[in-house]
C-alpha cells in the first residue's frame, strides 16, 4: 500500500478543470500585479526627474534676480530678468504639480497591488481547498482498491 504525498496530487491535480483554472487565475494575477509595480516605477522616475527639473528652474529664477544682465536679456529676448523669473518660477510650479501627480500614480498602483494580493490569496486558498479535495479522493480510490 502506498502512501498519497504532494507528488500524487499534484499530478492528479494537474488533469483537474478546476485546478487548471485557478492555477491560470493566479498566473493572471501574479501579471497583473507585476504591471502594477512597473506603473510604481515608473511613477517613481518621474517623481525623481520632475525634482531634477523643479531644481533646475530654481536655480534659473536665481539668476534672473538682479539688474545686471536686464538690458542683455531685455535686447535678445525681449523679455526683461523679472519676466524671466516668473517664467521660470511657473515652471516650478509645473514641476511640483507633476510629482504630485506621480505621487498620486504610485499610490493608486500600490493600492491595485493589495487589491490583486488579496484575489490571490483567495485563488490560492480555493485552489489549496481543491488539492485537498483531490487527495481524499484519490485516498478513498486507495481504500477501494484494497
Amino acid at each position: 500500500m502506498t502512501t498519497i504525498n504532494y507528488q500524487h496530487v499534484y499530478e492528479a491535480s494537474r488533469n483537474d478543470a478546476k485546478w487548471k483554472e485557478l492555477q491560470k487565475r493566479i498566473q493572471g494575477y501574479h501579471k497583473e500585479c507585476s504591471e502594477y509595480k512597473q506603473k510604481q516605477r515608473q511613477a517613481l522616475l518621474k517623481v525623481v526627474r520632475f525634482d531634477m527639473l523643479e531644481d533646475l528652474a530654481m536655480d534659473r529664477m536665481g539668476h534672473c534676480e538682479g539688474d545686471d544682465a536686464d538690458k542683455a536679456l531685455l535686447h535678445c529676448t525681449g523679455a526683461d530678468q523679472e519676466s524671466w523669473f516668473w517664467n521660470w518660477s511657473s515652471c516650478e510650479d509645473l514641476c511640483f504639480d507633476a510629482m504630485v501627480q506621480a505621487c498620486i500614480d504610485v499610490s493608486n498602483s500600490e493600492s491595485m497591488i493589495e487589491v490583486v494580493k488579496d484575489k490571490m490569496k483567495v485563488a490560492t486558498a480555493l485552489q489549496t481547498s481543491r488539492e485537498q479535495e483531490i487527495r481524499t479522493r484519490l485516498e478513498k480510490e486507495q481504500e477501494q482498491s484494497n
